[in-house]
């Protein structure tokens, strides 16, 4: 093991000592939202309740579930009792139909919302009404009571929060259900409702099902009392009217709900990473620097014309320079020539938009080097001088 993956190995195990300390020492802050989840441990989740329903309702099978009553309709018969808890409970005429019949053919049912509301309400006659303003106007406490009214089941006073108690029931004279349990003010909390074979019971504290409030002092007993009820035989508690269908919204919600998975998925994240910037960098390739080909025609049009110079042929040089500037002209300006007249000397000027008189003192001077045998540096300087003006 070289330096550097030593290196690597010790800073991974450094992350994982500073992630398993972190998970074990910091305590997550209460997540207060309101679930009645049979899972959920926290204050209002009903974890607690699950628990307690082995005591309530000895070896009877207890179901959880996340459909609509609708969907429930053939798990529903005189020997099933239904749970339902939410804190608000909007009950659909396909829900309504298939409770009703539930019922009649001798279903148990346990409704628990600070509302019920929808065409169930409406059939029965029985509504909820707001217990706030009776609060407010009767004090500022912080806490009342709420009895059984069975003295069979118990006759004490059990201490709740107002906002537990914020809605009881009222119904029409021509109803006539049973009174399970009333606040300090003898306002119904808890209905029993006869119908048909079976039996529908409908309670307005659902925060009374929750981990917080069972855990209080003898505060189960209250709930105990009302679940005493519904006989022992299978009970489908559904959750779909509180947490909807609970499926999962991500791929890595199994993973990102769990403590210790959620750890080791940060821990595998964070040792990917480090992995990649140290392996990249340590074998990364080395790019090489490719040096782009020198041109090398300027060096030896200079090496040619220092060879001419140095043999005194300024007139081969003068040749070449001419046919050089001839085949410019032919190829720049389309011009096909033979010999150099007037006609030319016009139609050169006007496509290279130059002096007449300057085109036709360089044609001159090419015709006189070409007609000699000798050519001056004075000469070649001067054609030199002449043609690089007509190229600018």
């Amino acid at each position: 093991m070289n330096k550097s993956e030593r290196k690597y190995y010790i800073i991974l195990g450094l992350t994982v000592l500073v992630l398993i300390l972190a998970e074990q020492f910091t305590r997550e802050p209460n997540d207060w939202r309101t679930t009645f989840s049979h899972n959920d441990k926290e204050p209002y989740g009903g974890y607690v309740l699950n628990e307690l329903m082995p005591d309530i309702f000895g070896e009877s099978q207890v179901t959880n579930s996340y459909q609509t009553i609708y969907e429930l309709e053939y798990d529903l018969d005189d020997q099933t009792n239904l749970l339902v808890i939410a804190e608000g409970i909007p009950m659909s005429s396909a829900d309504t139909d298939v409770l009703l019949t539930a019922l009649n053919n001798g279903a148990h049912v346990l409704l628990v919302g600070n509302l019920i509301y929808g065409q169930l309400a409406d059939t029965l006659g029985i509504n909820g009404r707001s217990n706030q303003a009776d609060f407010i106007l009767k004090g500022n406490q912080d806490t009342s009571t709420v009895q059984l009214t069975n003295p069979a089941l118990s006759n004490k006073h059990y201490y709740f929060k107002k906002d537990v108690m914020a809605t009881y029931y009222q119904y029409a004279d021509s109803v006539k259900p049973t009174v399970l349990a009333t606040d300090a003010e003898d306002n119904p909390l808890a209905l029993s409702v006869p119908f048909g074979r079976g039996e529908l019971i409908m309670c307005s504290t659902p925060k009374a099902f929750t981990n917080n409030y069972l855990l209080f002092q003898d505060n189960h007993e209250y709930v105990s009392g009302l679940l005493s009820y519904l006989p022992k035989q299978k009970t489908i508690w559904t959750e779909y009217y509180q947490m909807g269908r609970n499926e999962a919204g991500t791929p890595l919600r199994v993973i990102l709900t769990s403590p210790p998975l959620k750890l080791a998925y940060t821990v595998i994240i964070f040792a990917l990473i480090i992995f990649i910037f140290f392996e990249a960098k340590r074998r990364q390739r080395i790019i090489p620097l490719v040096v782009p080909l020198a041109n090398t025609t300027l060096e030896f049009v200079g090496t040619i014309a220092n060879l001419y110079h140095k043999n005194g042929s300024h007139k081969d040089i003068a040749l070449k320079k001419i046919q050089y500037f001839l085949d410019h002209i032919r190829n720049r300006y389309y011009l096909n020539f033979k010999e150099f007249n007037e006609h030319f000397f016009e139609k050169l000027a006007a496509k290279s938009g130059k002096d007449m008189v300057d085109v036709k003192k360089l044609f001159d001077l090419i015709t006189n080097i070409k007609s000699k045998s000798e050519v001056s540096e004075h000469e070649l300087l001067d054609l030199n001088e002449k043609i690089e003006a007509f190229y600018g």
